[in-house]
């Protein structure tokens, strides 16, 4: 995607973007398809907005079932439980794995990005995506937190799967509808993707603290929730 951008530039964006109603620009941003003309909002459209996200939720979804729903339903719970070891720190031992997977997985890809934009020779803010990569792992973190305590509540890994990455799925499309729809629009707050700009974090350099703060909340009373459910649960 990263070569590629030096060429979507030479193109002539301004008439692709007249060619467009303007409903389809809006869907994909506020700023719409004018995003495309720098580094910050091409790699945002293209992948970091939604589909990083995507993939990472399925992560989240099979590492979050396989700790709790899957381990009842495949029937190995109980010999974990036999051991000398409390239900509070097999989970969080589970999810401190989980979480610092998540934190590599968006290092590597911002590292890949700053990398890549300097062997293009295409210039992009390191402090940006700093930025970005600190967004988007508490934004993850705020995903597994959900998985977590589904994960204590079902019984299955792929009902936690599917549950995680439908809501993902469904709060990006309700964020997009926001943008279209009139009567709509003031409950674009109820989606977590409004927590979640990449564009404007590597753009300013800027992290908004309380959307970090709010993310982070969601991750930790996930996780405190998954205990307490988890310890309650009759395996």
């Amino acid at each position: 995607m990263i070569g590629m951008f030096p060429e979507m530039k030479k193109m002539d964006l301004e008439a692709l973007m007249e060619s467009y109603p303007p409903e389809i620009a809006k869907f994909f941003g506020e700023s719409g398809m004018a995003s495309y003309s720098t580094i910050e909002g091409f790699l945002s459209m293209e992948y970091l907005s939604f589909f990083f996200i995507l993939i990472l939720t399925f992560y989240i979804g099979s590492a979050a079932g396989s700790a709790i729903a899957g381990q009842i339903e495949k029937r190995t719970a109980d010999f974990n439980l036999s051991q000398p070891i409390t239900r509070t720190k097999i989970l969080l031992s589970e999810a401190t794995v989980a979480l610092a997977y998540i934190a590599l997985t968006t290092i590597a890809t911002s590292v890949s990005i700053i990398v890549l934009c300097q062997l293009f020779n295409i210039e992009i803010s390191v402090k940006g995506v700093s930025s970005f990569a600190i967004l988007a792992t508490l934004f993850g973190w705020a995903h597994y937190g959900i998985a977590i305590f589904l994960s204590s509540v079902l019984r299955s890994k792929i009902g936690v799967m599917l549950l995680t990455v439908g809501f993902s799925l469904g709060s990006y499309v309700l964020l997009s509808l926001t943008r279209l729809v009139e009567k709509i629009k003031d409950f674009d707050s109820i989606s977590i993707y409004k927590l979640y700009n990449p564009e404007l974090a590597i753009r300013d350099a800027n992290l908004n603290e309380n959307h970090a703060l709010i993310l982070g909340s969601i991750a930790l009373a996930g996780i405190i929730l998954a205990i307490f459910s988890f310890n309650k649960k009759d395996i």
